[in-house]
């Protein structure tokens, strides 16, 4: 029977590359879509060496899950981490997560497989109090929740209205609950089966019987339920709260602590980003239209066209999160400085910049309230 460690390798692994299979345009260079480097001089793979380089990772990532020696676990997280540095709409909430739990393990190796087990309990439980927190909010409880249920409503269930908005302000709480509970040893039986639970429910929301908003979504709560079993289901050890939040002797537990279990506090102040803060599908990130005059509309390449609509005379519009669903299969990455790069590239179609804005609409935060910015060409320099 493989160790707990070794399922736990095996699953993020797999995790890893059912997202890549489910999302291939999001990991090549050869897309309208733009990429978005973390730094200027970073430059993408040309095609075909995008293909070569994913088809590498996905032999590498394969090899570990047979033989996790170190040459290969180099050789992975280099590739991963180049890829990451290439483009930021990359840094999907599933990916951060795969690959922190990933490096966990690497770092910790087979002599302290303990220690690799509870920096991937606080991932997982840190993962739902910060999840559970962003959904507080009256987006989530007015639009999001009740479009996960429609479908439902549609075959028949009729709930109450004030039962969608009860339940729409307990589902975050309960998320939250169930993080904090897995911290403790006499909640996390509870804990456990409340998670489990909810991704159950999740998996029926965004499913077959429901909306499927986004593939990666299935296989991810699939590997979370897994990732659960694995971490806190009859594990001999039970580590406390102090073990899983603090660890021993392992320096990577402390930069999860920070990474996972501090710093998605910032986000509230927009001073770190959502995705790296467990917030997807809140209802409240940023978020980002570009608007064409007809002659601007005329200049763009067919493939961008395709996905404009029109608003009305002389007036359409391009939403750049449906661009990125459409092409990328995955949501677009909702921070200022990524939609500020989005209309750069779409401005480079257009002579002179003319008859483009990109309008930004902010997230509610603690610093300030659904502010709403617009961007001329020139204005994005």
């Amino acid at each position: 029977m493989p160790s707990r460690a070794a399922l736990l390798r095996i699953t993020a692994i797999l995790g890893l590359l059912v997202g890549f299979a489910l999302s291939p345009k999001l990991w090549l260079s050869s897309r309208f879509y733009p990429l978005t480097p973390v730094f200027s001089f970073i430059r993408p793979f040309p095609s075909p060496i995008d293909e070569i380089v994913l088809f590498a990772l996905a032999a590498l990532l394969i090899a570990l899950m047979i033989a996790p020696r170190r040459a290969i676990w180099i050789a992975a997280v280099t590739l991963l981490a180049i890829l990451a540095l290439q483009d930021q709409s990359r840094w999907q909430p599933w990916f951060y997560q795969y690959v922190m739990m990933l490096a966990a393990i690497a770092l910790a190796g087979p002599q302290r497989q303990s220690a690799a087990l509870n920096t991937c309990c606080l991932i997982i439980a840190a993962t739902y109090i910060w999840s559970g927190l962003s959904k507080l909010n009256p987006s989530f409880e007015t639009v999001i929740f009740p479009a996960f249920v429609e479908p439902f409503v549609k075959r028949g269930l009729s709930p109450s209205p004030w039962l969608v908005r009860d339940l729409a302000i307990l589902t975050p709480i309960l998320e939250c609950a169930a993080g904090v509970g897995l911290l403790f040893r006499k909640s996390r039986k509870v804990a456990l089966c409340a998670a489990i639970a909810m991704h159950v429910c999740i998996l029926m929301v965004l499913g077959p019987f429901g909306r499927s908003f986004n593939p990666v979504i299935w296989p991810w709560n699939l590997a979370m339920i897994a990732f659960l079993l694995i971490l806190f289901f009859r594990r001999s050890e039970k580590p406390a709260l102090g073990e899983i939040v603090l660890g021993r002797e392992f320096a990577f537990q402390k930069i999860v602590l920070i990474t996972f279990g501090i710093l998605p506090a910032l986000s509230f102040l927009c001073l770190w980003d959502d995705y790296l803060s467990s917030a997807l599908y809140t209802g409240n990130t940023n978020a980002g239209m570009i608007y064409f005059s007809d002659d601007a509309f005329e200049q763009l390449p067919e493939a961008i066209q395709n996905r404009v609509y029109e608003e009305g005379p002389n007036l359409s519009s391009l939403t750049i999160n449906d661009w990125s669903f459409d092409e990328l299969n995955v949501p677009s990455y909702p921070q200022v400085r990524i939609y500020k790069r989005v209309g750069r590239k779409v401005c480079s179609y257009v002579s002179n910049g003319s008859g483009v804005e990109l309008v930004i609409q902010g997230k509610a935060a603690l610093t300030h309230s659904n502010r709403r910015d617009s961007y001329r060409c020139s204005g994005l320099d």
